[in-house]
């Protein structure tokens, strides 16, 4: 038999649909679907696509088992209480019970208690025809999920850099093969990013410099030149360090320097600070490392900068982030091939739910409104304290979708607030979740086989296109339907028609996806020649658009000969105005140039000038929690998952079956632990269980384990499962875009079946033979969650239990917290 090409499924077919990866990450590979008899046979990269090559990640090759998963939610489910079983409904019975409970809850308590939860692990439509009705509904509690995710660095950058709303990221990763020196931070890019990794490969073929900084020696940094482990939360330490070096010996490009960065002058004297010598006690990283980093980024470019969550979750992400794109700033390398500040995970375009919403009432503040970024979303971490409290206002009723509940931090305050306050949850299911268990209501939601739609590229600045290429499985409907569904009920069919107005002709009670989705890439002018005609990877060039593209003329335009994909290739390029500035400029900041000082975060209540802020949770700034655990907790993302995308199919869950917590060998040695051994990890709020798995990646004073468990999901035996979001705090947070502190935790380790006092004594004594940690007391954070309410709850270690404005909470006023 003849070999088949590269891409061609050895399997017998009647059909190829020509597709994108949407919704399981980041990347938006792709894909060429195999049909035969309208059922999917195999699943293969596009080895035409410019991005990923013909690549794909262990979730793209697993997708298989996501679209025939027995375990999805099949059929509408409904149940009068959280404390009631399922049962199985009609669409127009769930679609009444929703409808008939959002009607109670605003006529008694308004409008505004309503708060919808959208992110991007499900469809485009639903992020924004979310949005739209809940703008229609009259509710200012729209939240995303950004402040939880990864959404700091790209709002630190708008600060230093300039942009239209979230519309961030300078080059595509395809454009790394032409930088002399790539600086990754706090990303694992080979499991999280595995096609963006392949341009780091090619990049490193033709002699690039890698630089890549993390908390752990994770597997990417294998192919660095220079390996930096430090402290989580201690990056602008470092990189301030670095800074020293380069100004000292003069590396930086002055020209550019004097031309287009604003504020250098007033920051020398913080600069002149921290020497390496001094960063060196902070981050862990030894000064002569540094100094080797300096140098190697200065001296090679046009030298780019790149990271993803590390940077983000950590309370210090504002400054942070301004430092790595100050750092590129004194390179000049920004505007020209090679260079750029280009994160990942950090990039959308801007959005608008209607033009025509313009002529509706305004409405109520949100009950936490975020006052540091105005243009955001409303942020997530703060509505557990508000479903808690009911104050300023009561928020009665949630309608969201993915895992988000598993996914915020404390989460078991804000299931404990739900139990107590929201008397109908509506959730967009794919799986029996952490999240549906908390639901009244819930609808089966398609995968992204089983419709077309709109991939955003968080990644590389990009829209693509998805094609559907089989039918709906069992009862299965599309986010916006669900949303169109319950505004015929609530609006009245008429104005439901009006507001949602894109259905099917085979069937109004569903929507056109590529009419919906046109609309509203059309509201917005850096979006408006996106649409299907212009990203069909079936019709058009491969690899989807780079926004800009303000007509669809531009939407097919490459760049240059050097682009991979069409549209606006390079942003801030020399002599041309950044898109729609007014007055027009390169950098359409305050300045009209690159920010080292920043007015507009001063006038926010923040730094002016980017400094290292000690985190909230080290042995500096809460020394009595450091008593009971003394250990930095680190987390971060397995290749095989992202979020419960992959928890739930059996091939991916074959590659992590179990939960494991990473420990050095050194410490493990201490605290008589060996490698696979079962071991509790401990913060203040909670605590949870794994397997050990002892290894030098991680530092000795430091444990490392992974997010988005949680213990509904069916294939991990023997351990709780519950996420380690239960152990993070959700009161000390970033204080500009309130980002929680995944990154940086204090945490006990001990082995199941020993004392754990007797772990805690040896955990301390082991400690003493490292240095003490050296912040001065002005690099310590307010510790203050600037949008959070007065009064909030806190977890309290000793009597186990909610505390709510200083005394312990009583029946009828919060419920008490229980593991339970």
């Amino acid at each position: 038999m003849a070999l088949k090409p590269l891409g061609e499924s050895i399997r017998e077919y009647d059909k190829v649909v020509v597709t994108t990866c949407s919704n399981m990450c980041e990347a938006a590979c792709g894909m060429l679907i195999y049909v035969k008899d309208g059922r999917v046979v195999d699943i293969y990269g596009d080895p035409e696509h410019p991005l990923s090559k013909g690549a794909l990640c262990p979730k793209g090759s697993g997708a298989f088992q996501h679209i025939y998963n027995p375990l999805r939610v099949k059929y509408p489910m409904v149940r009068k209480t959280l404390n009631d079983e399922f049962k199985r409904a009609s669409w127009d019975a769930a679609l009444d019970f929703a409808a008939e409970r959002l009607m109670k809850v605003k006529k008694e308590y308004g409008a505004e208690a309503l708060m919808l939860h959208r992110t991007g692990r499900s469809d485009f439509l639903w992020k924004l025809g979310g949005s739209r009705f809940g703008k229609i509904w009259g509710t200012p509690n729209i939240v995303g999920q950004g402040p939880i995710c990864c959404e700091s660095p790209g709002v630190a950058m708008n600060y230093t850099y300039g942009a239209k709303d979230l519309g961030r990221l300078m080059n595509p990763t395809t454009d790394w093969v032409n930088s002399k020196c790539i600086m990754i931070a706090g990303s694992n890019t080979a499991a999280n990013h595995p096609v963006e990794m392949l341009w780091v490969l090619d990049a490193k073929e033709k002699g690039t410099k890698i630089i890549w900084i993390d908390p752990r020696f994770n597997p990417s940094m294998a192919k660095a030149d220079i390996a930096i482990r430090l402290r989580p939360n201690t990056d602008a330490a470092l990189v301030m360090a670095m800074i020293n070096v380069i100004l000292k010996e003069n590396l930086y490009n002055k020209e550019f320097v004097d031309k287009w960065v604003h504020g250098l002058d007033e920051w020398r004297p913080l600069i002149e600070k921290m020497p390496p010598e001094r960063a060196e006690k902070i981050t862990w990283v030894p000064k002569e490392t540094i100094i080797q980093a300096a140098r190697m980024f200065a001296t090679n470019t046009p030298a780019s900068v790149s990271g993803c969550l590390g940077t983000a979750q950590t309370y210090n992400s504002s400054n942070i982030n301004r430092c790595y794109g100050i750092l590129v700033a004194l390179t000049g390398s920004i505007g020209v091939p090679g260079g750029g500040w280009n994160w990942l995970h950090n990039c959308r375009p801007p959005l608008n739910y209607g033009k025509d919403l313009a002529s509706l009432p305004p409405v109520k503040a949100p009950v936490i409104s975020d006052k540091l970024v105005g243009w955001a979303d409303v942020s997530a971490a703060n509505f557990p304290n508000a479903i808690f409290t009911q104050k300023p206002y009561p928020i009665r009723a949630v309608w969201w979708n993915g895992n988000m509940m598993a996914q915020m931090p404390f989460t078991q305050k804000y299931a404990a607030a739900f139990k107590k306050n929201i008397d109908i949850a509506i959730h967009n299911s794919f799986h029996p979740n952490f999240t549906y268990q908390h639901a009244h209501v819930a609808f089966p939601i398609t995968s992204w086989v089983e419709r077309e739609g709109l991939c955003h590229h968080g990644n590389n600045r990009l829209m693509s296109w998805f094609n559907q290429a089989i039918k709906e499985n069992w009862e299965c409907r599309n986010d916006i339907d669900v949303i169109a569904g319950i505004a015929d009920r609530v609006f009245g069919k008429e104005d439901g028609l009006k507001w949602f107005p894109w259905r099917r002709k085979d069937d109004p009670t569903k929507i056109n996806m590529a009419d919906a989705t046109d609309f509203f890439n059309k509201q917005e002018s850096f979006t408006a020649g996106c649409t299907k005609k212009t990203l069909d990877p079936a019709t058009t060039p491969r690899g989807g658009v780079m926004w800009p593209a303000f007509t669809e003329e531009d939407a097919m335009r490459f760049e240059s000969a050097e682009a991979k994909v069409r549209g606006d290739y390079i942003m801030y390029e020399d002599n041309k105005p950044f898109p729609e500035s007014d007055p027009p400029r390169r950098f359409p900041t305050p300045s009209g140039k690159i920010e080292v000082a920043s007015d507009a975060i001063r006038e926010l209540g923040w730094d002016y000038l980017p400094k290292h802020r000690e985190g909230g949770h080290t042995p500096v700034s809460d020394p009595e929690d450091f008593k009971e655990h003394p250990l930095v907790l680190c987390t971060g993302r397995p290749v095989s998952s992202f979020h419960e995308m992959g928890h739930w199919w059996p091939w991916t869950d074959e590659l992590e079956p179990d939960r494991y917590i990473q420990v050095h060998p050194e410490l493990a040695k201490a605290l008589g632990i060996e490698d696979g051994d079962y071991v509790k990890l401990e913060s203040m709020r909670s605590e949870l269980d794994g397997y050990a798995w002892v290894t030098e990646e991680t530092d000795p004073r430091q444990v490392w384990t992974y997010c988005s468990t949680d213990e509904y999901q069916p294939f991990v035996p023997g351990i709780t499962n519950r996420n380690v979001s239960w152990l993070i705090d959700d009161i000390i947070t970033d204080p500009v875009y309130n980002q929680a502190e995944f990154k940086a935790q204090l945490v006990l380790l001990w082995k199941k079946g020993t004392s754990r006092k007797e772990a805690l004594k040896k955990t301390h004594e082991f400690l003493k033979k490292f240095p003490e940690y050296q912040v001065d007391e002005s690099e310590l954070g307010a510790y203050v969650n600037k949008v959070a309410m007065k009064g909030a709850p806190v977890w309290d270690k000793k009597s186990k239990k909610v505390i709510w404005n200083g005394k312990q909470a009583e029946d009828g006023n919060v419920l008490p917290f229980t593991e339970d």
